[in-house]
């Protein structure tokens, strides 16, 4: 389990109150990856969204038909796995450990439920993240946008239900 003091160190997560540090701590996973070591594989089963704590990874990419191509380097504070939140079976690519890391990880379900259950500390959490792919594709953010949006027109929508 992580500690409040661990999620403070996440730059996806500066910033924000602590009640909403409180509810994220029980649903991340901490997690020691060595140098050279496969963090996500690509066509793996997409199940985590991870945020890098410490340590470099680099995000490949091998199409069917051709040489493994490098998409992205990410350093601490960045994050990435998102084909576990975007509704994508798999991974799209190979993550790598550049040198050591500490990363937090959290099931995607997880943080669905999460940000139905906590609504406000979800959205500050979701737009946290998605400004941290400010080096990533417009497409990816747009796609975070998105979630976040459809996330508060159900809430909007259950709000004006009468039982």
């Amino acid at each position: 389990m992580t500690t409040t003091n661990d999620i403070i160190q996440m730059n996806a997560l500066r910033d924000i109150s602590d009640q909403q540090l409180m509810e994220l701590r029980a649903i991340f996973q901490k997690s020691h990856y060595a140098a050279g070591e496969v963090i996500i594989q690509q066509n793996q089963r997409a199940t985590d969204l991870y945020i890098l704590l410490s340590g470099e990874v680099e995000i490949t990419h091998r199409p069917y038909d051709g040489p493994a191509i490098t998409i992205a380097k990410v350093k601490a504070g960045g994050v990435f796995g998102w084909s576990a939140i975007l509704g994508k079976d798999k991974y799209s690519s190979t993550v790598t450990a550049l040198e050591d890391c500490v990363v937090y990880h959290v099931r995607g379900f997880k943080l669905q439920q999460f940000c139905e259950e906590h609504h406000e500390t979800g959205v500050v959490l979701l737009e946290k993240m998605a400004l941290s792919v400010a080096q990533q594709p417009a497409q990816v953010h747009n796609q975070i946008m998105k979630i976040l949006q459809s996330a508060m027109d159900y809430r909007e929508d259950d709000s004006y239900e009468v039982s």
